[in-house]
């Protein structure tokens, strides 16, 4: 009796086997899905956001460091990235929405700095944009960058801790939320 239930086991479990890795690699496949088309990575624990010191198009340097005290949206795109495009009126507005209660966005191009300077007129953008061919890719990595994907995009708050990362655009509502949720209070300002 008990070599005939064996034999049944391992008949069963045989024809079960593939069943369970196929559901086991979707499970995975769904949750890895899932990440990919909302974007967004969890910060479960937030990290003191890396010290970064970039140029800026005008010359200039920006530094996360003299951005304390602000919400800072780090936002990487370029003048051939499609969604990067759609999304940058929204960044616009959202600098002149919340710009005098704390929020800063950055704009690290992953382009060459004349294609950039040719298309802000269009743009419109009001906020820095910041170049360097090695230094934006650092800035990626250092910013915790998973898929080397644009548009990315990083939440740093006031206090210079990461608390949120995004691949892909943000909708309207889900960044008026995030930023609200961040945005320092006016004592703090």
């Amino acid at each position: 009796m008990d070599r005939r239930f064996d034999r049944i086991t391992t008949a069963l479990l045989k024809k079960l086997l593939p069943f369970l890795i196929v559901a086991l690699l979707a499970l995975g496949g769904g949750f890895a899905l899932q990440r990919y088309l909302t974007g967004r990575e969890a910060v479960e624990a937030p990290s003191l956001a890396p010290e970064l010191s970039m140029a800026t198009l005008d010359g200039g340097t920006a530094s996360l460091s003299a951005l304390r005290g602000k919400l800072v949206l780090v936002n990487f795109w370029a003048t051939w990235c499609a969604p990067c495009l759609q999304e940058i009126p929204l960044l616009v507005q959202m600098q002149d929405r919340y710009g005098a209660r704390g929020l800063q966005i950055l704009g690290p191009a992953m382009d060459d700095p004349e294609q950039v300077r040719a298309m802000l007129p269009r743009l419109k953008i009001q906020y820095p944009i910041l170049i360097g061919e090695t230094q934006i890719p650092n800035a990626m990595d250092a910013l915790g960058d998973t898929m080397g994907a644009l548009p990315f995009s990083v939440l740093i708050s006031a206090d210079g801790y990461v608390v949120d990362r995004k691949h892909g655009e943000f909708e309207a509502e889900e960044l008026i939320q995030l930023i609200e949720k961040h945005l320092p209070t006016q004592d703090a300002l």
